[in-house]
């Protein structure tokens, strides 16, 4: 193994290591959860159901940043990937942000057919995902809970942390690997496509950007389109609620194809300028493969799946299966 593969297999064993603490932490927080939830029920409603959401809120944060710590940790300082935070965003920002949406969405309704054969959509929402937000604190609540605390800490760790150390191995690896273990750090089958192709969106905007607001942004309108579906099904008829739900959907999926031909036609337009005019004095985007450290891209798939890697997505899967059987039974 040269140095350049072992500095490789020590990022990626050094990833999986914080994502074997992240399922550690999670199982706790999942279980604590349940006592905290026991305290809530002693309380009055709302002074129940708010210590509950911030409890939940602050210990989800806890669940993703602890890993990111351990990171800095592990790697001594050295050799560690700076987290891209500069306020940095693309100018045409809005047309990524429904271009990334409407492709997320097409992701989630193809999953959501897929799992239909195991009826697993009505195990998902009536057990996995159930939630009450009938009166207005509530929403609030889970706009804090489910949009804004996921979309920061989410990215840390999985844009900032994982793909960001990743990067100088080739872009291509890095986008790969980031959204595979976004999707299965889930650890749900409904989710594993849709969170899997949110990664790869999410990746290549990371990229492109070099920063990681972006993507907070993309992933915190994604959530809260989420909260809202809620929201909107809580508040009206089911038939009005599908309806609106419905409408909304396609109204935003067909902006992003519309945002999606924009963008095509701006990048022929630049490439267009760049073979007219010369690149001198104008930005270039290097090779997307374009990596820093020179290991083939078949090496450094076969150097991804280190034993604790291959414990961790063998966790996620197991706890996928476990789920998938329970659906079974319960229905």
């Amino acid at each position: 193994m040269t140095p350049e593969e072992k500095s490789y297999r020590a990022v990626v064993n050094r990833i999986a290591i914080c994502l074997l603490v992240f399922c550690a932490l999670f199982f706790a927080y999942s279980n604590f959860m349940g006592v905290v939830m026991g305290l809530a029920a002693s309380m009055s409603p709302v002074a129940g159901t708010v210590l509950y959401e911030i409890v939940y809120g602050v210990l989800y944060a806890a669940t993703f940043l602890l890993p990111v710590l351990l990171f800095r940790l592990l790697s001594g300082g050295r050799g560690t990937a700076p987290i891209a935070t500069a306020w940095r965003m693309p100018r045409y920002t809005l047309l990524y942000i429904f271009v990334s949406i409407a492709i997320i969405s097409a992701a989630g309704y193809l999953n959501s057919m897929l799992l239909e054969i195991f009826e697993y959509g009505e195990f998902t929402d009536d057990v996995l995902f159930e939630a009450d937000i009938s009166t207005n604190y509530e929403l609030v609540l889970m706009f804090f809970t489910t949009a804004i605390v996921p979309a920061f800490v989410e990215e840390l760790l999985f844009r900032g942390v994982v793909l960001g150390n990743l990067l100088p191995y080739g872009r291509t690896t890095a986008v790969l690997a980031s959204a595979l273990l976004f999707g299965a750090m889930h650890q749900n089958a409904g989710q594993l496509l849709y969170a899997t192709v949110a990664g790869l969106v999410l990746g290549y905007i990371y990229v492109y950007t070099k920063s990681i607001w972006c993507c907070v942004l993309i992933h915190f309108c994604n959530n809260f389109l989420s909260v809202l579906n809620v929201g909107i099904y809580e508040r009206m008829g089911s038939d009005t609620a599908v309806a609106v739900l419905y409408l909304i959907e396609l109204i935003v999926f067909l902006i992003g194809i519309l945002c999606a031909v924009r963008l095509m036609y701006l990048e022929r337009d630049r490439k267009e300028e760049l073979l007219q005019e010369g690149a001198f004095l104008k930005t270039v985007d290097p090779d997307p493969e374009h990596t820093l450290i020179d290991i083939s891209f078949s090496r450094r798939v076969r150097l991804f799946f280190s034993v604790p890697m291959i414990v961790f997505l063998s966790l996620c899967v197991a706890q996928m299966l476990l789920l998938l059987l329970l659906s079974l039974v319960m229905t």
